[in-house]
Order: structure tokens, then C-alpha cells, then sequence
């Protein structure tokens, strides 16, 4: 039984007293994230975005302007390169954070930062299961969007179980979220949007909000992927042994 609700009041008490750590390594997330978009920041402001500018201030539209400031937004914007290697990082820095909410869900006892920057040393692993999740998902979007959507939903609990089993491989990590995921895909994705009133609030605190939300959210998660562990290892479809190999 998947219950969203018992998930995300848990969620509160688990990180009442103890907001600190979670939301200065959302922050520090967040910066990092942010430094490796900065290159397409400045590619922005560059001389076709201020001719286009100048040339709607002066009244002289010039088609030829907008079209240029728009393919060097688009190719900027998509560069595959900058892509990779933002999700590559991204991989890492979530693996690490996956790790410290795991620890507060089994203890009561404060966290340190040491816990997330120690959580870095699994970039290898991390960075594995981003190209993995990344070429399953991307192929069975090649047969329409929803089919994608499904499967990351099916794949969503890779870096938990690589995070927490550390012999677990992550091929056999993919495979043992499909198995746990097995007739919860929907409920994961209304979970996602029960927190969509809370978003909405958020953007109105200039995303501030987004520091205590995040932890938030993901020691919902964390719990909803304890109950779905726990209740594949009950019914068997997982055994002790699959964990350790």
C-alpha cells in the first residue's frame, strides 16, 4: 500500500529540529548548478541580443536581427556537451544528497554536512546511473513522451538502492526500482504534484522557499522508497540476497 500522505507528515518530523544541514546542501546544489549555467548566461547577452535591443529601441525592427539573437539562443541553449555534462554532475551532487536523507531516516540523531561531501565519493557510481537512466529512458521516448515518462517513474529509485547497497551494481539497480516501482508509477506521480501548491507559494518568495521545500520532498521520497522496498522484500518478489550481490 503506497500512502502518500503517512509519507510526507513523516517527512516533517523527521526534519523537525533539524532543517539546517538539508537546506544549506539544497543551497549549495543550487549555486553549483547555477555556476555551470553561467557560460549560457553570458552567450545571452551577447552582440545579437543587444543589436536586437537596440534595434526595437530605435523603432527599426530588423528580421534578421531577431532571427540571429534567436538560433544563438537555441543553439547555446542546446549544446549537448553543456547538457552532459550538467547532468552528469547533477547525477553526482544527488547521489550524495540521496545519501545524507537516508541516514536521517534511520536515525533521529542531527546530520553532519561531512555526510553530503562524503556522498561525493560516489561520482563513478553516480555518474554510471545517469548515463544508464539517461539511455533506457531516451530510447523508450523514441516511441512517443509517455512511454519515457513511464520508465523514469520505473527507474526513480536507482540512486536510492545504489546509494544504500553499495554491492548492488547499477544494472541490477535499474532492475530492482522496475520491480519496486511495479504498480506505484502512478501514485509516484501524484505524489510529485501534491507538492505543486507548495511550488506556486515558492515562486512567489523569489524561489527562496525552494531551500525548505526540497528536503521536504525528498524525505518524502525516501520514505515512499523504504515502504516500496519493504513491501517488495515481503511479497518476494525481491529476496535479502538480490541487495548484497
Amino acid at each position: 500500500m503506497f500512502e502518500r500522505k503517512k509519507y510526507k507528515d513523516f517527512a516533517k518530523k523527521q526534519l523537525k529540529g533539524r532543517w539546517t544541514v538539508p537546506v544549506l546542501m539544497t543551497l549549495c546544489i543550487f549555486v553549483i548548478m547555477e555556476l555551470f549555467s553561467f557560460p549560457n548566461y553570458i552567450r545571452f547577452f551577447n552582440s545579437d541580443f543587444v543589436d536586437y535591443i537596440n534595434s526595437l529601441n530605435s523603432g527599426n525592427f530588423d528580421y534578421q536581427t531577431y532571427f540571429n539573437f534567436i538560433n544563438d539562443i537555441s543553439y547555446n541553449s542546446t549544446s549537448f556537451i553543456t547538457s552532459l555534462i550538467q547532468s552528469l554532475v547533477e547525477g553526482i551532487l544527488t547521489m550524495a544528497a540521496i545519501g545524507l536523507y537516508l541516514k536521517m531516516s534511520r536515525s533521529p540523531e542531527g546530520v553532519s554536512f561531512k555526510v553530503f561531501i562524503e556522498g561525493l565519493n560516489n561520482w563513478a557510481r553516480a555518474i554510471l546511473a545517469t548515463l544508464w537512466q539517461f539511455i533506457w529512458v531516451f530510447l523508450w521516448s523514441l516511441l512517443f513522451i509517455i512511454p519515457g515518462i513511464v520508465k523514469s517513474f520505473a527507474y526513480s529509485q536507482m540512486f536510492y538502492i545504489l546509494s544504500e547497497y553499495k554491492n548492488v551494481s547499477v544494472t541490477k539497480a535499474m532492475k530492482i526500482s522496475m520491480i519496486i516501482t511495479k504498480g506505484h508509477k502512478g501514485e509516484l506521480f501524484v505524489m510529485g504534484l501534491s507538492f505543486l501548491g507548495w511550488m506556486i507559494l515558492c515562486a512567489f518568495t523569489l524561489c527562496i522557499g525552494y531551500l525548505w521545500l526540497v528536503p521536504y520532498m525528498e524525505m518524502s521520497y525516501v520514505n515512499a522508497y523504504h515502504a516500496m522496498l519493504k513491501e517488495a522484500l515481503e511479497t518476494g518478489r525481491i529476496k535479502p540476497e538480490d541487495l548484497t550481490e
